[in-house]
C-alpha cells in the first residue's frame, strides 16, 4: 500500500512483459490496488493492459480482473468500456501513451493503427484523452476508483505537462497524486549539446467517482470553471495594469489592448467596464477614473 505521495520501485519487478517498451512495474499497480480496494468482490479493470503487467498483478492479488488493449481489439476511443465489463468496475488502472513518446501499433505489435493515442499529434491527443478518460469514468461504480499513470513529455524544446492535463479533463474528484520516480530512463543514457533538466518523475492520479451522473454531465460543469478562469484572468490583468496607478477608462482600455488582442472576446472593453464594478478590487476615484482598492 502506498504510505505516502512518493514512491520509488527500483526494481521493476517479475510482472509483465519487460521488453514492452513503457511498461511500469507492477508494483505500482499492487500498490494501487491495496491501497483502493474496499470491495473484496469488486471488479478491477484495465482497458489498456499492454504487455499485462496489470494482469499478473491482479492473478497474483487473487482480484476479479478484467482486462483488455487495442492490441485486442477493444478501441477506448470507440468502444463503450462498460459495456465490455458487463458490469461497473469498482476499480480502473490506465496507463496510457505518453503521447507520442513511444509508438506502440506497427512497433510494439501489428499494423499501425489510425485509433492509437500514440500516433495522434499533441492536439489530437488531447482530445482522445479527455474522450477516453470520460469513457473509464463512466465505467465506474459510484464511489469507484480509477488511477491514471502520466508522465510528462518534452520535445523539440517544448514542455508539455500531460499529467497536469488528465487533471484538468477528468471528470472524478481528484483525491490523491502519487509521485512516482522513474529509474532506468532510456533518456539516461543521452548526451544532450545544452543543460537540460531531465524528466525523473510520472503521476499516478487518483480519482473517485462522486456523482452518479455520466461525464456528459461534467462537460457542463468544466465549461462553466472554464468561464469563471476566463473572468479571474480579466480581472488579474485589470489589476496588474492598475498596480500603482490611478488611471482613466481609456487609459486602462490601451494598456489592456494587447492582451484584449490575445483574448477571443470583441467585447473586450465592456468586459473591462464589468470587472472594474468588483469594488472588492477596484475603486473609482471619480467618473471615469478607477485605482486598486485599499
Amino acid at each position: 500500500m502506498f504510505s505516502n505521495s512518493i514512491a520509488s520501485y527500483p526494481d521493476r519487478g517479475p510482472y509483465g512483459k519487460s521488453s514492452y517498451r513503457g511498461n511500469c512495474t507492477g508494483y505500482i499497480i499492487k500498490d494501487f490496488i491495496e491501497t483502493y480496494m474496499n470491495n473484496p468482490d469488486g471488479l478491477v479493470a484495465d482497458p489498456r493492459i499492454g504487455g499485462g503487467t496489470s494482469t499478473e498483478v491482479a492473478q497474483e492479488l487473487g482480484v476479479r480482473f478484467k482486462g483488455t488493449d487495442l492490441h485486442q481489439g477493444f478501441n477506448l476511443l470507440r468502444d463503450d468500456f462498460r459495456e465490455f465489463l458487463q458490469e461497473d468496475a469498482h476499480l480502473v488502472w490506465w496507463h496510457p501513451p505518453y503521447a507520442n513518446m513511444i509508438e506502440y501499433s506497427g512497433k510494439q505489435w501489428g499494423e499501425p493503427n489510425k485509433w492509437d493515442m500514440s500516433r495522434l499529434s499533441i492536439a489530437e491527443f488531447t482530445e482522445a484523452l479527455e474522450l477516453a478518460i470520460m469513457n473509464i469514468h463512466d465505467a465506474c461504480e459510484h464511489k469507484g476508483h480509477y488511477g491514471i499513470l502520466m508522465g510528462n513529455l518534452r520535445r523539440k524544446g517544448e514542455y508539455y505537462n500531460l499529467s497536469s492535463l488528465v487533471e484538468r479533463v477528468a471528470p472524478g474528484r481528484l483525491v490523491d497524486e502519487i509521485i512516482k520516480i522513474q529509474h532506468n530512463c532510456v533518456s539516461d543514457n543521452r548526451q544532450y549539446q545544452n543543460p537540460l533538466v531531465r524528466i525523473g518523475h510520472e503521476k499516478l492520479l487518483v480519482f473517485r467517482r462522486d456523482t452518479k451522473d455520466v461525464s456528459l454531465h461534467f462537460i457542463s460543469i468544466a465549461q462553466r470553471r472554464a468561464h469563471n478562469l476566463v473572468s479571474t484572468t480579466w480581472r488579474s490583468a485589470v489589476r496588474r495594469v492598475l498596480q500603482g496607478r490611478t488611471m482613466a477608462l481609456d487609459a486602462i482600455y490601451r494598456s489592456m489592448e494587447p492582451y484584449a488582442d490575445q483574448r477571443e472576446n470583441k467585447n473586450w472593453q465592456a468586459k473591462i467596464r464589468q470587472v472594474l464594478q468588483d469594488n472588492r478590487y477596484f475603486t473609482r476615484i471619480e467618473a471615469g477614473v478607477y485605482a486598486l482598492a485599499a
